[in-house]
């Protein structure tokens, strides 16, 4: 069975870092600029032999601006067509209205999902781990991806 993967989050969490990382690429744009993602990349990942498509989108954001909305929707059409979505989130900042927004809407997709918190290895005063649980995501994953600047 041929599988798809979603790699979904607000801007400047590191969907397009780990989407490198997973496609072994240099592929999409990497920077610490937010929103340079602006069109769905596409690569393909291995797990012993089974090959799956891998998808990294723009950031979702909230923002009143066309182009913002344009790229949202097409992050949510990659959601809506995969067989499994990661939720990227910053475990560096404390959950905002954007991820918890993110969280219902793909809450109400029913697919599955994986939780990932990026960027643990900032020092920071986070309390999205524990605001996590509250929201009933007691199992995520926790990744520190460096950047590969193009």
């Amino acid at each position: 069975m041929f599988t798809s993967i979603a790699i979904i989050g607000r801007p400047n969490v590191g969907k397009s870092t780990l989407f490198n990382k997973l496609t072994k690429s240099r592929q999409a744009i990497v920077s610490d600029f937010s929103g340079l993602t602006k069109d769905r990349n596409y690569g393909y990942i291995s797990f012993g032999d089974q090959k799956s498509l891998i998808i990294d989108t723009g950031g979702i954001a909230q923002d009143d601006s066309i182009l913002k909305e344009d790229i949202a929707e097409q992050a949510w059409i990659a959601a809506e067509e995969s067989n499994l979505i990661i939720f990227l989130l910053d475990g560096s900042q404390n959950l905002n209205k954007e991820d918890l927004d993110i969280l219902t809407r793909l809450r109400k997709l029913n697919k599955n999902f994986i939780t990932v918190l990026n960027k643990i290895d900032k020092k920071s005063e986070s309390l999205i781990k524990e605001d996590l649980v509250k929201k009933g995501l007691d199992n995520f994953l926790k990744s520190v991806l460096s950047i590969q600047k193009i």
